[in-house]
């Protein structure tokens, strides 16, 4: 087994196939930095709002922040003998630049599943998000910014990871039963 690593734009369905193949399989830890971001931000103090400041802006957070955070992960999941599963992490080189080392220190095996979906149909996702969840981080500025932000920033982790052979690419755009068979399929699962 590996770690998995999930990338893609946003609601190319990243937490949907994670938390899809969690049910089955309890030797994987999961670790979501946009979850422990919101939590951080539900504080009023100084970390929260400043996380608070940059998450409502569609920006990335410092690596300094997320890096304590990933490697805390790390180091349960080695004490736990237990595998990670990563929710939309690394989201950029600076970010990758400690990830993959500290991976590696612990002498773990990791893949990159890359969700491929079009800029369109995530906007699409993103405005029926919306209508569901009701976040506040969700508006059409916040969304352009990330998609923007991914292109930018994350496609080059993206790259990156594929020239070290570590990434597979699954189509986004099916349904979420397609989606989860094509991702099982190319796990060997």
């Amino acid at each position: 087994m590996k770690d998995l690593i999930f990338l893609g734009i946003q609601c190319s369905g990243k937490w949907t196939q994670s938390k899809l193949l969690l049910k089955d399989n309890d030797n994987y830890e999961y670790l979501e930095m946009g979850q422990l971001f919101r939590a951080i931000m539900s504080n009023d103090n100084i970390i929260g709002n400043f996380v608070k400041d940059i998450v409502n802006n569609g920006k990335l957070v410092d690596p300094f922040v997320s890096r304590d955070r990933f490697y805390t992960a790390l180091e349960i999941a080695n004490k736990k003998w237990n595998h990670l599963l990563i929710d939309w992490f690394p989201r950029s080189m600076s970010q990758a630049e400690f990830v993959v080392p500290s991976i590696e220190k612990y002498q773990r095996d990791y893949i990159v599943i890359h969700l491929l979906l079009s800029k369109e149909k995530a906007i699409e996702r993103m405005l029926k998000r919306v209508e569901i969840e009701g976040r506040k981080d969700d508006t059409i500025e916040t969304m352009n910014t990330r998609i923007t932000t991914f292109m930018a920033e994350t496609l080059p982790v993206i790259e990156y990871f594929t020239s070290l052979g570590k990434v597979i690419t699954i189509n986004g755009d099916g349904t979420i039963e397609e989606v989860q068979a094509e991702l099982r399929n190319k796990l060997g699962l």
